[in-house]
């Protein structure tokens, strides 16, 4: 009867030890499988990161830009808004005096006008006049003049319509570069966040299936420590 009783035992545990070597293999391919989806998870998360932190970068950059170029439009527009005015200024006054130029407050506005249709339209204004106090070496007619700033203050409006028409136009392709990077660093957050999710989810299933494997592997020694004795 106790050899039967050895033979029974000896059975149900060769029996046992072998189905927990098949589990433990199954435990080893899935913690196997487990490891290399993390390491892959871990690898798009960190390119993740850095499309991320390229993005935060462009539109660093991008806004930086977009400050400096809009910098640049408001001192040009200035000069134009001054060149304008100061057409304003000569026109009315020479208007008013229909006399040949030589006052002082002609004179500035002149030379105003000058100096920013050299820099803003890249042109000379072809009127010489004496600073005050000096003699005259040309004189030119009230009327005369008068017409020659009419045509100039129309090319300032139109150059201060360019100016604002381009700054428009370069702030509208501004907003839209900067719209499209932030979603792009949206769906790229979203995705980072789903993938570091899974990632966390799988640990958990590999720590799991690691003490799976630990149990088994303890209970299967005992079974061979068991088998030992007999």
């Amino acid at each position: 009867k106790y050899a039967c009783f050895c033979k029974e035992q000896v059975d149900e545990k060769l029996y046992a030890i072998t189905k927990s070597k098949e589990k433990i293999e199954k435990l080893d391919a899935k913690i196997e499988k487990l490891s290399a989806e993390i390491t892959s998870l871990d690898g798009e998360i960190s390119d993740l990161g850095k499309e991320i932190d390229g993005l935060t970068e462009k539109m660093k950059v991008a806004k930086e830009k977009r400050t400096g170029e809009h910098a640049i439009f408001v001192e040009n527009l200035a000069d134009v808004d001054g060149a304008i005015s100061a057409c304003d200024r000569a026109l009315e006054s020479l208007k008013t005096s229909k006399s040949d130029l030589g006052g002082k407050v002609e004179l500035e506005a002149l030379a105003q006008i000058q100096a920013v249709a050299r820099t803003i339209l890249g042109t000379d204004l072809a009127i010489v006049v004496a600073q005050p106090g000096k003699a005259h070496e040309y004189k030119y007619h009230a009327n005369d003049i008068i017409a020659t700033i009419e045509a100039l203050q129309k090319k300032f409006t139109q150059k201060k319509n360019e100016l604002e028409q381009e700054e428009f136009d370069t702030n509208s392709d501004f907003e839209k570069r900067q719209l499209n990077f932030a979603n792009e660093k949206k769906f790229a957050e979203k995705e980072k966040m789903e993938k570091e999710q899974l990632a966390e989810m799988k640990r958990e299933q590999k720590a799991a299936t690691e003490a799976d494997r630990s149990q088994e592997i303890s209970e299967k020694n005992a079974d061979q420590s068991f088998m030992d004795v007999l």
